[in-house]
């Protein structure tokens, strides 16, 4: 993960330098006009937007601990998405990929909550008979 701050993605050099000052409780003598202040402060937002999916991302994968290591994730690639191992790895660790961080979409992330849900059920299952 990058540790950009959200003022990062601000176009504008004076609106994001007014920002930052904000942010770190710096007094600023300068100006901005509203419309300055207002494309700033929706930038800022989808900075902070940006870092909350980010943390996200982090969260998910601290929750999956040793899982990758005690199931295995190219058996759930292929059977639940028709995809590599390769695939899935890159999503759980959030990989760069051409440039982009890789990230599992709201549909994904569902589909890999059932696809640990099924497994588990399995894995109940087979204890049970045991």
């Amino acid at each position: 993960m990058t540790n950009k701050r959200p003022t990062s993605n601000i176009k504008n050099p004076k609106t994001r330098a007014y920002l930052e000052a904000v942010v770190d409780g710096k007094p600023t003598a300068d100006k901005l006009t509203a419309d300055e202040y207002e494309e700033g402060v929706n930038q800022f937002i989808d900075g902070l937007d940006m870092a909350v999916a980010q943390a996200d991302e982090m969260i998910a994968r601290a929750k999956l601990c040793g899982v990758p290591d005690a199931i295995s994730f190219s058996y759930i690639a292929k059977k639940y998405f028709g995809k590599s191992r390769g695939w899935l790895m890159q999503k759980v660790n959030g990989n760069m990929v051409n440039g982009k961080r890789a990230t599992f979409t709201e549909d994904e992330r569902k589909q890999f909550r059932a696809a640990l849900q099924d497994i588990s059920e399995q894995l109940s299952n087979a204890a049970l008979a045991f």
